[in-house]
């Protein structure tokens, strides 16, 4: 596969949750950080350390942010085995950037993603919310973020949303020309009110009227019925209220709408 770089959408949305500060300052787990979310931890690091009582300019941040992606960008590019889109790459870059090199070798995220599960990589996102065992809304907004940059890059999601933070039912209805009852049938919502962000809505009528029951036998696969039946996983999961696309069993009942 091609060598990818980071487009400016990436480089974009990791300025926007890193935040650019010109005095280096320890993170909420104690690492000293500069510039765009700069630390030891990264192979720049050598050219460009980071101490206590350390100050730049804004044209340094610059030049340090890229050398940094560089680091991200090869962890990608060497660790993802399938093929990507650019929207795909720069969220992950993005979610490599925030949560280390290890953290994405070692993760179910990509373990899924190299499998071909493209949509159970993406709800992987969800999970890397904590800090020192706290989860923080920060990075609620940044995985919600990435998730959505990354399914937006995927071709078999359209008709899909990603909740947002502010996020009404109302809101997303009004947004895609379809009622609060549609999205609350085609989604299993039996509570308007409990949206959460990061989850997955289907906004986009079914590609048929018809409703089917699909019983689950030994070897199914969620990404193999919805190959068999033309829809996407994410629908599948959406239809069924699944939160883990590998989580389904022999003799559960799958609604299909063709």
């Amino acid at each position: 596969m091609a060598v990818m770089k980071t487009s400016q959408i990436g480089v974009d949305l990791i300025k926007e949750f890193e935040g650019l500060r010109l005095t280096a300052y320890q993170d909420p787990v104690g690492i000293w950080t500069i510039g765009y979310g700069h630390t030891n931890n990264t192979a720049s690091a050598d050219k460009y350390p980071v101490f206590p009582g350390q100050t730049i300019t804004a044209a340094q941040a610059e030049v340090i942010l890229k050398a940094d992606l560089v680091t991200y960008e090869n962890a990608v590019n060497t660790y993802v085995t399938v093929s990507l889109t650019q929207k795909q790459f720069d969220a992950l870059v993005s979610f490599s950037f925030n949560v280390g090199i290890n953290a994405l070798r070692s993760s179910t995220l990509l373990e899924k993603l190299n499998n071909g599960d493209y949509t159970g990589a993406a709800n992987e996102f969800d999970r890397w919310i904590h800090a020192a065992g706290t989860v923080l809304p920060g990075l609620v907004r940044r995985r919600a973020a990435e998730k959505e940059l990354f399914l937006s890059g995927t071709s078999s999601t359209e008709g899909v949303y990603v909740v947002k933070s502010g996020d009404t039912l109302s809101a997303i209805a009004l947004k895609f020309g379809v009622t609060v009852a549609d999205l609350m049938a085609w989604n299993s919502i039996t509570d308007a009110n409990k949206i959460q962000v990061g989850q997955v809505l289907i906004v986009k009528k079914p590609a048929g009227t018809t409703q089917i029951t699909y019983t689950v036998i030994s070897g199914d696969t969620l990404s193999g019925i919805a190959l068999k039946y033309d829809v996407t996983v994410a629908q599948l999961m959406s239809w069924n209220s699944i939160t883990d696309p590998n989580k389904i069993f022999v003799g559960q009942k799958l609604t299909i709408y063709l």
